[in-house]
């Protein structure tokens, strides 16, 4: 997987700057080569959508022999339009094949890589590099010339999923730098922009930052609700933390009478307190069991929203350790307090 704290990133939408297909075909080559040359970076690639950002490019292909008519819906997919420097840039490793090389990206070759899930999705059992697809219908095939590794593309706690790469025309007007750097990338930013901007001052970015804002940027609804969960976890076991404690303290109240008759008997105190302790939290540890067993199911549904593990032990640590001294507190005090009671006194409480 890529590194998202040193990886920038740099978009531009060149028309909107007044340059033509040509033109920006040349300003991304020349760019490229002066980002390379700027201390601290050690990879440049193009892309026309980057991973973790939050515009998709969709793709609907045809697969010779799995639809027979126009009409027949196409398979739908992810993908990007990428440079020969794209797979080594973000650290992918090629399974099976070979990447995206210069020539391709001039027409008319049609050839893509796709990622380890597409191939298996959509030729199962087979190699996929040889195999082709159409993105029209009609229209002249692309060759599959590689196999990439899975990676995440829209969120960092997806599943592998079919992403498409294909060769990123030269004449493209809209593209993002991905620059691999060194040291932390956000501390490179600036001097990227001022790099372009070299090129043409009045360069206008649409947007500029790592992957790893990106990645924040698409986790906030996660860490929104996790915090959200846990404010409501933390009521939730203030409230179970009180209920335990009154529920149990009036319990061992009650014994008030039986703790008197056992001192009326020859008990010392120190013996009917650890009586009275064991006891209880033999009950409170069969509680924790079937809350647990409970609790497990139901991390299960959670952790898939939350990108963590459905038996979550430092949480379930945390919550038996503090309704675990709850319950020895609700169990020690009254029956303390029970011992201290003269047995002729307790004999008569009813």
């Amino acid at each position: 997987s890529y590194d998202v704290a040193r990886t920038a990133h740099l978009a531009l939408a060149m028309d909107m700057n007044g340059y033509d297909a040509e033109e920006a075909g040349a300003f991304f080559a020349m760019g490229k080569l002066r980002l390379g040359a700027v201390p601290g970076v050690e990879s440049v690639a193009l892309a026309t959508r980057i991973p973790l950002s939050l515009n998709n490019n969709g793709f609907g292909i045809f697969i010779d022999g799995r639809q027979s008519a126009p009409s027949d819906a196409p398979f739908r997919m992810d993908g990007a339009y990428v440079d020969e420097d794209y797979l080594s840039t973000l650290g992918l490793q090629i399974l099976e094949g070979r990447g995206i090389l210069p020539e391709d990206r001039d027409p008319p070759l049609r050839v893509a890589v796709v990622t380890r899930t597409m191939g298996r999705r959509y030729w199962p059992g087979e190699n996929a590099v040889g195999k082709e697809f159409r993105t029209w219908w009609g229209t002249e095939p692309y060759r599959i010339v590689g196999v990439v590794d899975d990676h995440k593309v829209d969120t960092p706690g997806e599943a592998p999923k079919s992403y498409l790469l294909l060769p990123m025309p030269r004449s493209a007007v809209y593209g993002n730098f991905l620059v691999r750097t060194s040291t932390p990338a956000a501390e490179l930013v600036p001097a990227l922009e001022r790099e372009l901007r070299a090129l043409d001052s009045e360069l206008v970015f649409l947007e500029t930052g790592t992957l790893e804002g990106l990645a924040e940027v698409r986790l906030f609804p996660v860490l929104a609700g996790f915090w959200l969960l846990g404010i409501f976890g933390l009521l939730a076991l203030m409230l179970a933390s009180v209920g335990l404690y009154g529920v149990i303290g009036y319990s061992v109240s009650r014994r008030t009478r039986e703790i008197g008759i056992r001192k009326a008997v020859g008990a010392d105190s120190s013996s009917v307190v650890g009586m009275v302790l064991r006891q209880g939290m033999i009950l409170v540890g069969i509680g924790f069991l079937a809350g647990a067993g409970l609790a497990v199911p139901a991390g299960g549904v959670l952790s898939g929203a939350l990108y963590v593990d459905a038996l979550d032990l430092p949480s379930f640590g945390a919550a038996f350790l503090i309704l675990g001294a709850v319950a020895v507190l609700a169990n020690l005090v009254p029956a303390l307090r029970a011992s201290r009671v003269d047995p002729v006194v307790a004999l008569k409480t009813e």
